[in-house]
């Protein structure tokens, strides 16, 4: 008895320290089950992207899989090192194992900047960034490495709802069943601004996962709804930002307008196909569309 007593005072400990935060931590401001506004639209943020974030407490190596980048061939499920300071997105969650719930770190590492994934990738392979856009790459449930996460609030140069992935196009692209091919913006949890063309030569998925155009990182951020003002050392080759200053590590900026204009794909409830929802962008004169969740309608 007293065993079992221990064992679930652990775990709620376990709990306790990756939780710390919880009440400034909430990801993009808002709680589950909250109800908001989106557009004309009244969606449950059940739907939508609620990511947690995490700050690594020390240097951790987990297990994911790499698939090939151009070639055909089977995954390599290979280490992936996590340094200290490293911020990824993730979901805490829990699984029963018996009579207790046993919580499980669910984490998101395709999202990370290129750099950091290319250190730990096979020749010729990429992060598996699996075929759903809440699929994660690692789930941790030894408690060994769960207490190296701690819990931090949504960065601010991450766009609401957005898993930092936004692509040119607009609101016509982002209501096309037919899948963008021009360029991308990548904002990662880990800092960094990537610019992207997309890779017609790679397989399936992964046109957007590879070597960024220009990326630099992000120094520092300002945000006055709508907007977000990225801070770099250096010019992001690709994209129009502006320099502000001829020294130190915010000498170029970038602007993130959020039009306030989400564009609902109604899906079809009969196929079982959910709706969508995109958040608008402007960004250096260009309209930028990214996918912030489903409106829990169909599927």
């Amino acid at each position: 008895m007293h065993k079992l007593i221990e064992l679930g005072s652990g775990l709620m400990v376990l709990l306790a320290v990756i939780c710390a935060g919880w009440q400034t931590a909430n990801a993009q401001t808002e709680r589950p089950s909250a109800l908001v506004k989106v557009g004309n639209f009244t969606a449950s943020t059940d739907f939508l992207n609620l990511s947690q974030y995490y700050e690594l407490t020390r240097t951790i190596k987990v297990k994911v899989n790499y698939v090939p980048t151009h070639k055909v061939g089977h995954a390599l499920n290979r280490d992936f090192t996590l340094p200290v300071g490293t911020v990824v997105a993730g979901n805490l969650t829990s699984t029963k194992s018996g009579d207790f719930l046993v919580p499980s770190l669910q984490l998101y590492l395709s999202r990370l900047s290129y750099s950091l994934i290319q250190q730990n990738a096979p020749a010729g392979y990429t992060i598996d960034p699996g075929a759903g856009a809440y699929d994660p790459q690692a789930t941790l449930k030894a408690t060994d490495k769960l207490t190296a996460f701690k819990r931090i609030k949504a960065p601010d140069f991450m766009p609401g709802y957005s898993h930092g992935d936004l692509y040119l196009g607009g609101a016509k692209a982002a209501l096309s069943a037919v899948e963008t091919t021009t360029s991308s913006i990548r904002i990662t949890p880990d800092g960094y601004l990537e610019y992207l063309k997309y890779d017609a030569k790679a397989n399936a998925g992964l046109g957007f996962m590879q070597k960024p155009y220009s990326m630099a990182k992000i120094t520092k951020t300002t945000f006055h709804d709508p907007y977000r003002v990225l801070y770099f050392a250096h010019n992001v080759q690709g994209l129009k930002t502006k320099r502000v200053s001829y020294s130190g590590q915010q000498q170029y900026r970038l602007t993130l307008k959020n039009l306030h204009d989400p564009q609902h794909n109604a899906g079809n409830e009969d196929k079982g196909i959910a709706g969508t929802f995109d958040s608008l962008y402007h960004i250096g004169g260009h309209t930028y569309f990214t996918f912030i969740g489903y409106d829990g309608v169909s599927g």
